[in-house]
């Protein structure tokens, strides 16, 4: 821990004390530096059963059809994705911070919970993570790139990851925010590629790394790019679903 790191648990903390992201209240002595014990446990987690593909949860549905409404019509490019909570209320409103409000270090605290979670666990362990790259513009606009933290934050926590930042975003895209399903597959569908220089190696197994799967059409997107590049074994997970 740096200077810097240390002034902010220490003395900044007795001047200004943090508020949990999740309850707002002061936070308590556990681990985490911006989520509560009350506020990870507030966190709503994707639990089995859930689809095989995207990792959505089936809840009272599985009993009758069990296709899965989320990538009936994706055909993805990877395996199989895992997401570790849904995006809902206090997930939802931590994500937005990450991304809009200029507070990637929350993600930090959201990796941390997620990484309890044992299935997410075995799904990441020992692979290549690779984060969904921002285009350019977009990059220099928002100053980070909150799937990279993610990805790194990752590393940090679960046995036999290692980061590597094999994809670039080459061409700028509308936002996939208010497009559906069809628009949003259209809209990043040769959007990225392989890096200049990178290389694949085809023993190794690849999990492309973001903060929510929706329609699971980034994923795909950037899954397919590492397939055509010689990748046998890509897979995807995101924080949350939603």
């Amino acid at each position: 821990m740096g200077l810097l790191d240390a002034l902010d648990r220490g003395l900044l903390d007795l001047i200004f004390p943090r508020d949990c992201a999740v309850t707002q209240l002061p936070l308590d002595q556990g681990p985490l530096r911006h989520l509560s014990i009350e506020g990870v446990a507030a966190l709503p987690r994707i639990t089995d059963p859930r689809c095989l593909t995207c990792g959505h949860p089936f809840d009272g549905w599985l009993e009758g059809d069990r296709s899965c409404p989320h990538c009936a019509e994706l055909h993805p490019a990877f395996d199989r994705a895992i997401c570790a909570f849904r995006a809902l209320g206090p997930v939802r409103h931590i994500l937005h911070r990450i991304k809009y409000a200029r507070s990637p270090y929350l993600a930090d605290d959201l990796v941390a919970a997620a990484a309890t979670d044992e299935t997410f666990r075995r799904h990441l362990a020992g692979s290549i993570l690779v984060p969904v790259p921002l285009h350019t513009e977009k990059a220099w606009t928002r100053g980070y790139n909150q799937s990279e933290r993610i990805a790194t934050a990752l590393a940090r926590h679960i046995p036999g990851c290692t980061v590597a930042s094999l994809l670039e975003k080459h061409t700028a895209t509308e936002s996939q925010t208010r497009l559906d399903r069809t628009k949003r597959l259209r809209n990043v569908a040769k959007a990225f590629r392989l890096k200049r220089g990178q290389a694949i190696d085809p023993s190794r197994r690849y999990v492309i790394i973001d903060d929510v799967l929706t329609t699971g059409a980034t994923l795909h997107a950037c899954a397919a790019v590492l397939r055509a590049a010689g990748a046998t074994s890509v897979n995807a997970a995101a924080l949350a679903h939603g």
